[in-house]
């Protein structure tokens, strides 16, 4: 029987963003005492994800997919991926989460996110049509990096990630 439930967890999901370091011991003892239950990974993806640790949390989101196949989940591992700069895998996943729920996935920020790989990858045409179809009134921070503002801000800022792009790669 595990010291650290699934419900202490839980209830101190919290800590992920005010004590992340806690939080983390906490997943980790879940994790050591029942490594076949998927649900201590989620946690630690959680906890390592605050740390900024994308590798290990990309390690333990694989974990979770082997056993639950989400829209979300994939769309969290294209976010890691994304992150990580591994643009082209993030992209697999992306689409992939889109196939598993088009309507889930549509409403959130999947689109943004795989316009701005298509973009850093100078793919100007496929990160526009996913531009396209974000809703008029979209308005972004600049989540985990993405491009921030309005539609027309996004735009824009979609077309000079990938003019940058392909000015990379011309010699």
């Amino acid at each position: 029987m595990p010291k650290v439930t699934k419900d202490q967890l839980e209830q101190n999901f919290h800590l992920r963003r005010t004590m992340p370091e806690r939080y983390l011991a906490l997943a980790e003892e879940f994790v050591r005492a029942d490594p076949g239950n998927p649900d201590g990974y989620w946690y630690r993806y959680h906890a390592f994800n605050s740390l900024g640790l994308h590798e290990l949390a990309l390690a333990d989101l694989d974990k979770v997919i082997s056993h639950e196949q989400l829209w979300i989940l994939y769309e969290l591992r294209g976010n890691a991926l994304r992150l990580l700069g591994r643009y082209e895998e993030a992209l697999v996943d992306y689409n992939k989460a889109e196939e598993a729920d088009p309507g889930g996935w549509s409403g959130g920020f999947g689109r943004l996110f795989r316009a701005d790989c298509n973009a850093r990858l100078g793919h100007e045409d496929a990160a526009l049509a996913d531009c396209v179809n974000l809703p008029e009134e979209h308005w972004t921070p600049g989540l985990l990096g993405a491009p921030m503002g309005n539609k027309a801000e996004v735009i824009a800022e979609v077309r000079r990630l990938a003019a940058e792009a392909r000015g990379k790669r011309s010699p």
